[in-house]
């Protein structure tokens, strides 16, 4: 994970910029989880409108549960051109394609587990206390951070942590509606959709499943403004007891490369890269972020990522369009990159603004 930062701060400007995009489509996913299946009969619960479904969302509170998640994506990615990317970003694309199983354990906010789990290997983030690993079985590499005393929140997110924090942000810019009840992983849920109202946004609809008991957010699909299904998580099993705290106990393995990391009690600042801080424009779903990078060189792999991108040109200048399912960006030749999940003239109309 460090060595991998200090890759990231070597890289050219135009590669920065790349990440820059998947990490924003692998945000989306995050907070967009979770896929609903039909059951044969759907139980019958307590109706409920939105407001109040929202309201029991919001105060949810759980002593602890373990869970197993299936996450599967299609976003529509663009393929890399040949001999370019290295196993970083292979990696990285791999999430954002496919399917994957992520497994979560939480035992109140000083204990968490969350752990992508792909086939023999795991990558995983664990706090138990004041201590936080990060683990990769792949890698035989582990890290380890001391939190301050001072009580902070769990540096893990897990799927339904996600979900539950966009629910409770909902404002004027969403359509809330119940439709009807079902079941995930063998138990009762509500069923919640939201509909954006920009027509600007790239994303149709975000369709959120409930426990009924627990009201604890299990599964959710995204839908395209196209109405096909882009991202999706579903819990496939949970548990609402608390998991033994050997869950949390974590110790590498006898060889394995560990590194610490010190922490202070203000906390620590990443480094911050130069040129001018971002803007946004836009509110809700149909939000642009435009970031300035610094102008640097450019490697031949991050020229020819671009170069393989469709070529975009406008009152704002010239640049490279990537457009995927749920996320556009534009990265112009004077080094400015627009993200947001929203039709391209949206990034136009953002870049052109003073």
């Amino acid at each position: 994970m460090i060595d991998a930062m200090k890759a990231e701060s070597r890289r050219s400007v135009r590669t920065r910029a790349w990440a820059l995009v998947l990490a924003g489509a692998l945000a989306l996913a995050g907070i967009a989880g979770l896929s609903v299946r039909a059951a044969s009969a759907d139980p019958t619960l307590p109706p409920l409108t939105p407001a109040e479904l929202l309201g029991k969302v919001a105060a949810a509170d759980v002593p602890g549960l373990s869970a197993t998640f299936e996450q599967r994506s299609d976003l529509g990615l663009p393929a890399l051109p040949a001999g370019v990317g290295d196993d970083e970003t292979a990696s990285m694309l791999s999430l954002l394609t496919g399917t994957h199983t992520v497994r979560v354990w939480t035992a109140g906010d000083q204990k968490s587990k969350v752990a992508l789990v792909d086939g023999a290997t795991e990558s995983a983030l664990i706090r138990n206390g004041s201590d936080v690993w990060a683990w990769s079985s792949e890698k035989q590499e582990a890290v380890h951070s001391t939190l301050p005393a001072t009580k902070r929140p769990s540096p893990t997110v897990s799927p339904t942590e996600a979900i539950r924090t966009l629910l409770t942000k909902l404002d004027g810019t969403t359509d809330v509606t119940t439709s009807g009840t079902g079941y995930v992983a063998g138990r009762a849920v509500y069923q919640l959709i939201l509909t954006p109202r920009a027509t600007e946004s790239l994303v149709g609809q975000v369709r959120v499943s409930i426990d009924a008991e627990h009201f604890v957010p299990l599964a959710a699909k995204v839908l395209a403004s196209d109405g096909q299904e882009a991202v999706g998580v579903q819990a496939t099993g949970i548990d609402f007891a608390v998991p033994n705290d050997s869950i949390f106990a974590f110790q590498p393995p006898a060889g394995v490369t560990v590194t610490a990391r010190a922490s202070s009690g203000k906390g620590e600042k990443a480094e911050k890269p130069k040129g001018e801080a971002p803007k946004t424009f836009g509110t809700g779903w149909a939000t642009v972020t435009v970031v300035t990078m610094p102008t640097t060189g450019t490697d031949q792999q991050a020229k020819a990522l671009l170069d393989s991108l469709p070529a975009v040109s406008g009152s704002w200048g010239k640049g490279r369009l990537l457009s995927t399912t749920l996320l556009t960006a534009v990265i112009t030749d004077d080094g400015r990159v627009a993200v947001g999940a929203v039709v391209p003239d949206a990034l136009y109309r953002a870049l052109g603004s003073r």
